[in-house]
This record gives structure tokens, sequence and C-alpha cells, in this order.
């Protein structure tokens, strides 16, 4: 079996997804989280400069979507043959532009930007995203084939993050919020969740 590490901040931002696929796949791995304080002297180390990255067997990928799915396709929760692959992706990319607004909102808008952003994200991109996401799921349980996939996984991990700038998020959508609670409680995630370090992100 080969040798996992995954290199983060002590928190949940890019990582978190393949975090919950390590977790739902059962694929062991090394955790390891990254204070502010070491930054700094472990970036001109790195790769890429930036963060996560993955080793594997002491062979390292970059970029936390390429990462997600490395992992994904290990574990096997990344679509059945080439089409159902490409609906994930769809939804990732997806879900992946509205964690991006949240990031530039929160992280790098000036003060007096942010409160634009955020009625730009609360009226308009969450509505959108969440009618979207809903013709995916359908009347089924999971977005894809109804099987447990990475595309559930980084709905929930995205949507997680997104609470805290919108917690009115669920009424929009009380389908897709009981999809979220589905992943939460399979029982592989949720012994996960119960065990995670407590983080601010």
């Amino acid at each position: 079996m080969a040798g996992y590490k995954l290199v983060y901040f002590n928190g949940r931002g890019r990582a978190e997804t393949t975090r919950l696929l390590f977790a739902l796949s059962e694929i062991e791995y090394e955790d390891v989280r990254i204070s502010i304080e070491q930054w700094p002297a472990l970036k001109p180390k790195t790769f890429a400069g930036y963060l996560p990255f993955l080793e594997v067997d002491g062979q390292v990928l970059v970029e936390s979507m390429a990462i997600a799915r490395f992992v994904a396709r290990e574990g096997n929760l990344a679509g059945a043959c080439s089409f159902e692959q490409a609906q994930i992706d769809s939804i990732l990319d997806i879900l992946t532009n509205v964690f991006e607004k949240g990031v530039q909102m929160v992280i790098y808008a000036e003060p007096d930007d942010k409160a634009k952003l955020r009625r730009e994200l609360v009226e308009k991109t969450f509505p959108y995203v969440l009618k979207l996401l809903e013709k995916f799921l359908q009347e089924h349980q999971y977005f894809v084939n109804d099987k447990l996939s990475l595309a559930d996984l980084h709905f929930f991990s995205v949507f997680e993050s997104a609470t805290p700038v919108y917690d009115g998020w669920p009424d929009l959508s009380p389908k897709l919020k009981a999809l979220y609670d589905r992943v939460a409680a399979t029982p592989r995630i949720s012994e996960y969740l119960k065990k995670r370090p407590a983080t601010l992100f």
C-alpha cells in the first residue's frame, strides 16, 4: 500500500475534501497540520510554495482538487465510467467557484468590499448554485448514479465552510440540506467529524 502524507494548515479549508475522502475510503494517511508560525520557514522548501500538497511514496502532488481527484480514484469514489467522472467534475467546478468566492470575501477583500461581496453571495450566488445542484440531485440520495462520491463530499466540505458566511442556505434547498445531513451521518464520516481537531476555518 502506498504511503500518503497530506500537508496543510491546521484548518479545514482546501484540504478537508481530501481528508473526508481518506476517511470514507479508510485509507491510512499522515495528516500533517502546519501552524501559521511554522509556514514562513517551510514555504521555500515546498514544491510549489503553497499548501496543500500530498506526498505519495515521496512523490509530490499539488493543487487541492487534483489531490482530491487522485484520492477519490484511489478510494473508488471518482465515478464508475468516464461520463460519471465528467458529471463529478462538473459539480466540483460549480462548488469550487462558490468556495473561491467565499475565500475572496473572507480573506482577501478589503474591509469596505466585504459587505458587497457577501450580499452578492447571499442574494445571487447561493440561490443560483443551489438550484443548479438540485438538477444534478433530482430525486436521488446522491449526486451521481445515486452513489456517495467525491461530488457529495466536496459539496459537504464547501457548504460546511459556507455556513458561517450564510447560515440561511438550508432554507433555500431542504433537499440539499438533507444531502448535507446524509453525508454527515455516514458512519465513517461521522466518526471522522467527531475526532477531527476543532479549528477556526
